[in-house]
């Protein structure tokens, strides 16, 4: 499906560019032809991508046979382009920064070594190759970091040090990521799987096999909760912060993973040797939120917190530590650190 792919002309206003998020929806014509000859096997999807002149094109990506039958019958597809917030300017959400001796960890599980190319996959604000450049110098290492971000203004706030250091900085998306196979000696995404649908997470993490190279670790650093009650409440809240914060395309986005999902696509991706390096308690608070995503607004906080109450039970109240001072609410969530690799030979993962 990566190569089979029909393109759409679309003309964009200036304003609307740099984080369109588009809402798909077909022609009653459309939708009827596709319910005679589609079933549950098949996935439609639209995207629309930054071409490397700065253009932008638009793609529905599907079965071959599919998309042609689409372009010999002339059905519509109509998108509403709406802005997804990432360009504000205030101060914007913050799921996890880690403490250091996790950045720890997760520097010296990948093992750098001189020359080690290493991606930093939905790479945001650079936080990780921050980092890493520094770890690497204070010993001894010289290393190529590549940051990749869907987001132009996440890097376009990238430390100036990073700019400079960086081997290169790359707008693309995870699901189809603009590298030839087999590129890089690691692959790290920190806070950055949950931002992508559930249903998509596969094609993630099997993007990053494929620029992997043989033998090369895939580190995977994210909040995980424990029990899928748990899961259902932190994603709802996170959608429930998109709404009230006007990212309207982050709505179906966030999805975090149990440890148990996680390690179930790793396999189904083809990587082997899946291990945690670390897991620590994040200390999710709503009174947090307050400055970094609600912009001051007491009546958001208020709305946020009736909606948890809502749907809390008891048992995730002694799950997560769960804290109400009236003001804030707060949990305890897994903070885990994941390890896999990409086998040198097919045995090694069958073995």
């Amino acid at each position: 499906m990566r190569y089979k792919r029909k393109f759409i002309p679309l003309n964009l206003k200036r304003e609307q560019l740099g984080h369109p998020k588009t809402f798909l929806t077909l022609s009653e014509e459309a939708q009827a032809f596709v319910a005679e000859i589609i079933d549950d096997s098949y996935s439609l999807r639209f995207s629309i991508d930054l071409e490397p002149d700065g253009d932008h094109r638009a793609s529905l990506h599907g079965p071959p046979h599919l998309l042609d039958l689409f372009t010999a019958l002339n059905l519509q597809i109509r998108c509403e382009i709406v802005s997804d917030g990432y360009g504000d300017t205030g101060g914007g959400a913050v799921t996890c920064a880690g403490e250091p001796e996790e950045l720890e960890k997760f520097a010296m599980a990948l093992g750098l070594s001189n020359g080690c190319r290493v991606l930093d996959l939905m790479c945001g604000r650079g936080v990780l190759s921050s980092y890493l450049l520094k770890f690497a110098k204070a010993h001894g290492v010289i290393i190529q970091c590549s940051l990749c971000d869907s987001h132009p203004s996440q890097l376009e706030n990238l430390d100036p040090n990073i700019q400079l250091l960086a081997a290169d900085i790359t707008i693309g998306d995870g699901r189809n990521l603009p590298y030839p196979s087999e590129l890089f000696d690691a692959v790290a995404i920190r806070m950055g799987l949950h931002e992508v649908p559930y249903k998509d997470q596969p094609l993630v993490l099997q993007e990053c096999y494929r620029v992997l190279k043989p033998g090369g670790p895939l580190l995977v650093w994210d909040l995980m909760p424990a029990s899928a009650g748990v899961q259902d409440l932190l994603c709802a809240q996170k959608r429930k912060l998109s709404a009230l914060t006007h990212r309207e395309s982050l709505l179906l986005d966030r999805f975090f993973l149990r440890e148990d999902q996680l390690l179930q696509l790793l396999s189904d991706a083809g990587f082997s040797q899946a291990e945690r390096v670390s897991r620590t308690y994040y200390r999710d608070s709503t009174q947090d939120k307050l400055k970094t995503e609600l912009g001051g607004d007491q009546y958001k906080l208020e709305i946020l917190n009736s909606y948890l109450r809502e749907r809390v039970t008891q048992a995730i109240i002694d799950e997560v530590c769960w804290e109400d001072s009236g003001q804030d609410i707060s949990m305890m969530i897994p903070n885990c650190i994941y390890r896999t690799y990409k086998p040198i030979n097919l045995e090694e993962n069958t073995g």
